[in-house]
């Protein structure tokens, strides 16, 4: 018994480090720039650290090491821009050491398209005031980006405005961080799942971003953008919600951009992870589902079997990612075709189902109308649906069950009472 328990217990610890094994994020891409041999006075278009990875623009110079941070910090200057070349499509964590004046208007990006939308490039100013004046702080055409501000971060979403002479707005909410980026070098994060964009400063969780409502019809964006945020705070309140926003859905380029003054960046570091379909969409919920492949086959014979072959779902995920799921015997409810007439099948995928029509027939073309495959989407939870039917639901199973109990021990009794007969 003693042998046995041992082979358990290793086998358990086996089994433990291969699901912890099989869960670990893998990296897919990764870039990290400490520019510990960054000269002073180097031109800044001329640092070699950066490699492939980055693209920055303008030949500026470092004005020299920044004395809290590590030697070789990357100093920022009026309209410098430094831009990832690596499209990220999977889930990824954006990092990058900061100690930055609190009267300046430097953004750190994320979700952008990568795209000068009416000659706006990141650093540059979206157009001009209704006075003339330029409206400095709004800096970038797509995405959501971040501005130090001391001890607070000002947390930008851009969005389609009318109103801009470029059609470019941004939303802008004044986080306390608790970290004062203006004295000293602090660390500020991105956690970005293709769904949520959560913002660390100095370690800590400072606000969220939850994107929905992927549209494909901006009228400047060649990309697939969000036009929905929700913004919350470090314990998980709303803020508040963002419509006609203008965040790329598809990818993610991350960026610098300066408009004015300076700023001192160091250790930046960006890694993509690949995650299974699962891990990546199971959080995010479903916001509907479609039969991709309607059901050709409407009128079904007494006694007929339902017909699910090349029957298909498509899944939309709440980051408008679509997934083809093939409709399989266990998703479906509502068919029998013991006794002619109308069945509605419920195709039923987590909480989300979709429902359409068949007949039962005694001969083909016995239907009083054609049949429409039309869906009829229903997202309510499952437990809501049975509060609001008032329990009507489960008693009429109940009743069905009872029944069908019934009626099977009457067949049963018949079968039985013919074999005595014949004994």
């Amino acid at each position: 018994m003693k042998k046995i328990a041992l082979l358990l217990s290793a086998l358990m610890i086996a089994t433990a480090l291969c699901v912890c094994a099989c869960a670990e994020e893998k990296t897919v891409f990764e870039s990290r720039v400490d520019f510990s041999d960054l000269g002073d006075k180097e031109t800044f278009v001329g640092y070699a650290g950066f490699g492939s990875d980055w693209e920055p623009v303008r030949a500026l110079q470092n004005d020299g090491f920044d004395g809290q941070g590590d030697n070789g910090t990357l100093h920022f200057g009026p309209f410098t821009q430094l831009t990832s070349t690596h499209r990220l499509t999977g889930a990824y964590e954006f990092s990058v050491d900061l100690r930055v004046p609190d009267n300046q208007f430097f953004g750190i990006f994320v979700r952008s398209t990568d795209e000068p939308l009416n000659g706006t490039p990141y650093y540059e100013h979206d157009g001009t005031k209704n006075d003339g004046g330029d409206d400095n702080e709004c800096i970038g055409a797509t995405g959501i980006y971040v501005i130090p501000r001391g001890d607070k971060i000002l947390l930008c979403v851009k969005t389609a405005d009318g109103g801009k002479p470029k059609g470019i707005g941004t939303d802008k909410t004044l986080f306390e961080t608790g970290h004062d980026i203006s004295a000293e070098t602090t660390p500020l994060r991105f956690e970005d799942d293709g769904a949520k964009v959560a913002v660390y400063v100095g370690g800590d969780l400072v606000c969220t971003v939850e994107m929905t409502e992927r549209s494909e019809n901006d009228l400047m964006s060649q990309h697939p953008v969000f036009t929905r945020a929700r913004i919350t705070d470090a314990n998980g309140a709303e803020v508040k919600t963002v419509d006609g926003c203008r965040i790329s859905a598809d990818h993610s380029t991350v960026a610098f951009g300066m408009r004015i003054n300076s700023a001192n960046v160091d250790n930046i570091v960006l890694r993509e992870f690949e995650r299974s379909p699962e891990e990546t969409k199971a959080p995010l919920g479903i916001r509907r589902v479609d039969i991709k492949c309607q059901p050709e086959k409407s009128e079904y014979l007494i006694g007929e079997e339902l017909d699910l072959s090349d029957t298909f779902l498509e899944v939309t995920y709440e980051n408008g990612v679509k997934e083809d799921v093939r409709v399989t015997a266990d998703m479906i409810s509502g068919f029998d075709s013991s006794t002619p007439g109308a069945r509605v099948i419920t195709v039923r995928y987590g909480e989300t189902s979709a429902a359409y029509s068949v007949y039962i027939v005694e001969e083909y073309g016995q239907s009083t109308r054609e049949v429409t495959t039309a869906l009829e989407i229903d997202t309510t939870p499952e437990e809501e649906q049975k509060t609001q039917s008032g329990g009507a639901k489960p008693v009429m199973i109940a009743a069905a069950a009872v029944a069908a109990v019934i009626f099977g021990v009457l067949i049963f009794a018949v079968i039985r009472g013919k074999k005595g007969g014949k004994q």
